[in-house]
């Protein structure tokens, strides 16, 4: 039986309600085939063709369902009560492992495929071996040796760590290498680690020594205000290593939409790419200033979008561009990486108007804005 709800003012129902948007969108989207699953079984409607999560709270997930019986509403426990935002997911995949065990179908959702690839997941203890100033808003930091030099290997090109960080006001890892969500779960909240999801940019195998571009953007989060004041020596864990870029057979050609956090995975898949099929980026930046290398081709457009003053994450220009180009192949694949807003708004067209199905497209929020943690548009 799941454990009681605590009062709503408690931290982590505080940040259910703050991310609620992002949760849904994440169910509804990404993890849509999981959350059918869960719905028709756990919900206790098998016949549902259809399953939207409406609320995350501490009592469960509310799913509204429906199937040739029609409408239903059901609210799906969580298996305990997480002590962070992050094991909210972790949750989530073990209702979905349960879902499954109780069908007694056959089948692999999109959560079960992350399920059977975690089993490589590791966590890296590294340190800090440089820090360069890209520019005043993009900040190089390489890791060097520890763990990384036992294994480590990127899983596609937009390979993405989980950067795990001493907590808010300490400097010492308080975790290691047998780092697990969770054992993290049990640790006192003042010891547990904080941290975000990076691209990695360039990994160097000779060295055990990897490239992380992270942009900044003031105290707004543990990991920006970590790499405000990164400095060599410091260490870290990463976990991973994984990937969403998944293009199906028979590809001819491709649209990367990102903002700045969403570039260096462009860049990396640029050059990962052959150059047989026509690739067009979409990239939004401060201004023309800021603007970070890519690499460049007879089969690469480039079409970059500034600001011009604008706050990062407030604008519509990646959606509004999109929206404005011709109706692609239709084996395009398209992959993005940006402010979770804009890039809902973009799956939206490339699915609903271009009818693009979702094996062909791969399309993360990569953060959220503040302005948009209950915004309907997500």
């Amino acid at each position: 039986m799941p454990t009681t709800p605590t009062d709503e003012s408690t931290p982590i129902a505080e940040q259910l309600v703050a991310q609620q948007a992002m949760l849904l969108e994440t169910l509804n989207g990404l993890y849509d085939d999981a959350t059918l699953l869960v719905g028709r079984i756990l919900g206790d409607r098998r016949d549902a063709t259809t399953a939207t999560a409406r609320s995350v709270s501490l009592d469960g997930i509310e799913l509204h369902l429906v199937g040739p019986a029609g409408d239903d509403v059901a609210t799906v426990p969580l298996p305990s009560l997480p002590n962070h935002i992050d094991e909210l997911f972790l949750l989530f995949f073990a209702l979905v492992v349960d879902a499954r065990e109780q069908s007694g179908e056959e089948g692999t959702t999109s959560v079960e495929q992350v399920i059977a690839n975690a089993g490589g997941y590791r966590t890296f203890v590294t340190s800090v071996s440089a820090v360069e100033d890209v520019n005043p808003h993009l900040r190089l930091v390489t890791f060097r040796g520890g763990d990384l030099a036992d294994g480590f290997a990127p899983v596609g090109p937009d390979t993405f760590l989980y950067l795990l960080l001493p907590p808010p006001g300490r400097t010492e890892l308080t975790i290691g290498a047998d780092f697990s969500w969770e054992a993290a779960r049990t640790m006192p909240p003042e010891d547990q680690p904080v941290g975000a999801y990076y691209t990695l940019r360039r990994w160097r195998p000779e060295a055990a020594e990897l490239d992380i571009l992270m942009v900044l953007h003031g105290d707004s989060g543990p990991a920006s205000a970590w790499a405000e004041r990164a400095a060599v020596g410091d260490e870290v864990a990463l976990w991973g290593p994984r990937t969403s870029w998944s293009p199906p057979v028979g590809t001819d050609s491709y649209l990367l939409v990102a903002d700045e956090t969403g570039l260096p995975a462009v860049a990396v898949i640029l050059e990962t790419l052959p150059a047989d099929a026509p690739i067009h980026v979409v990239a939004e930046v401060d201004d023309e200033s800021v603007r970070q290398e890519l690499p460049s081709g007879d089969h690469i457009t480039v079409t970059w979008l500034h600001r011009d003053g604008a706050e990062t994450g407030t604008t519509t220009a990646l959606a509004d561009t999109v929206r404005s180009l011709p109706q692609p192949s239709a084996d395009t694949y398209v992959w993005g990486g940006a402010e979770s807003r804009a890039v809902t708004q973009v799956r939206r067209h490339v699915r609903d108007t271009w009818g693009l199905p979702k094996q062909q497209v791969s399309l993360v929020g990569y953060w959220r804005h503040r302005a948009h943690e209950h915004d309907p548009e997500t």
